[in-house]
């Protein structure tokens, strides 16, 4: 008997290696797509923070304290003034150029009102579009503006007679510290590829298994494989992603060694911790991709609802927006996908590196992914004896 099933497993392995091989939108998938888009991102992300957003000035009033806050606005490190326009409309054209990100308008008589304590205003117009540069871009003048206006009231101050002490104290009453342990050097790359690699890695891994599965529904060889495993939906499954496991997990591992040693993330526990995380990740999303294809054994409908399922996870897992700003039935939504938890995982291990003991809970949910398909498997059993395709 113990005999008869190891035949059958070989049997079952030596089919899906033969498939791997003989097909090769499997490697292209599998391999080639995941490591380029890692390294694509990787690349693009490479300087970590984005500095120096081209900017534009336009002063009206060409006094002492505006041509002052154009040399501190030039001299801002994430603001490039590259422009002195004389003009509204010549500043609105040049955003619309793509030339600049935004621009910071000087009205005429803002000294005069300045000094004469008549609340001058100043206005700033940002290109959104580009979010990045445009945050940035708006950090620049606001910061600009409000040392303005301090700089104003303290010339005011000093023409009553006070003490340089006495108007720091009113100027600033307290001085703010900002730590950030888990990212302390505001790092695009650490924030976003963190997340952002191992989800479009997660999204290859759905389609490839959904694809594999649906393969066999589609082209009506679902009895044969079935027939190859003895009549066993376990060893005909086991047959299938076992190889593709192994190649899933060997280029997750390339892919975190592009993350944690070529592109530099943090990597603030023992390497091991990610390592067997990236395992149980590749099964756990293997495991959803088969549940999906249970529930719905249809190779569109499988693949859609996958597809789905893994663009979707950029969204509700908390990458950039926080879960606790959700509404409840998208935040639930989150914990319903492989992608979220292995998330948690790296923010804890990688970032923080606190003790696994506190993560603990996180990889068990990345094993209940592996086995919840044990459950349904019956059905797909049922619908390869019985398979009838509709297109």
């Amino acid at each position: 008997m113990l005999k008869k099933l190891k035949d059958y497993l070989l049997e079952s392995y030596k089919r899906g290696c033969v498939q791997l091989v003989r097909r090769p939108v499997y490697i292209i998938m599998m391999v080639i797509i995941p490591l380029f888009s890692a390294w694509f991102l990787l690349d693009l992300m490479e300087e970590g923070v984005v500095r120096r957003a081209p900017a534009a000035i336009v002063d009206m009033d060409n006094s002492d304290i505006s041509r002052r806050m154009y040399r501190n606005l030039s001299a801002f490190q994430q603001v490039d003034v590259q422009y002195n326009f004389k003009s509204f409309a010549e500043a609105k054209r040049a955003v619309q150029r793509g030339d600049i990100m935004g621009f910071f308008v000087i009205p005429a008589d803002f000294e005069d009102k300045a000094l004469a304590g008549r609340q001058p205003e100043v206005n700033f117009y940002i290109n959104y579009a580009y979010f990045a540069p445009g945050s940035l871009t708006f950090k620049g003048f606001k910061t600009i503006s409000l040392l303005t206006t301090g700089g104003i009231v303290q010339t005011a101050l000093r023409t009553l007679g006070l003490p340089d002490e006495e108007i720091k104290s009113k100027l600033l009453p307290y001085q703010a510290h900002y730590h950030m342990p888990g990212n302390p050097y505001m790092n695009y790359n650490y924030y976003l590829n963190l997340s952002f690699v191992p989800c479009f890695f997660a999204l290859f891994i759905l389609l490839v298994t959904a694809f594999s599965i649906g393969i066999e529904l589609k082209t009506g060889l679902c009895r044969q494989w079935l027939r190859v495993a003895g009549g066993s939906i376990t060893l005909a499954l086991s047959g299938k992603l076992v190889p593709q496991t192994i190649l899933f997990t060997a280029v997750g591992w390339a892919i975190q060694w592009l993350m944690y040693c070529h592109s530099g993330l943090p990597l603030n526990c023992p390497p091991w911790h990610m390592l067997v995380a990236m395992m149980l990740f590749v099964m756990a999303n293997q495991g959803f991709a088969v549940f999906l294809m249970c529930v719905a054994p249809h190779f569109r409908y499988g693949s859609t609802i996958c597809t789905l399922f893994g663009v979707l996870s950029f969204s509700f897992c908390g990458f950039s927006l926080p879960q606790e700003a959700m509404y409840p039935w998208i935040e639930t939504l989150g914990f319903l996908v492989p992608m979220k938890y292995f998330f948690l995982i790296s923010i804890d291990q990688a970032l923080n590196g606190i003790p696994i003991y506190y993560s603990r809970y996180y990889y068990v949910a990345l094993v209940i992914f592996i086995v919840l398909p044990m459950f349904m498997v019956w059905r797909l059993r049922r619908w390869c004896i019985n398979h009838v395709y509709v297109p």
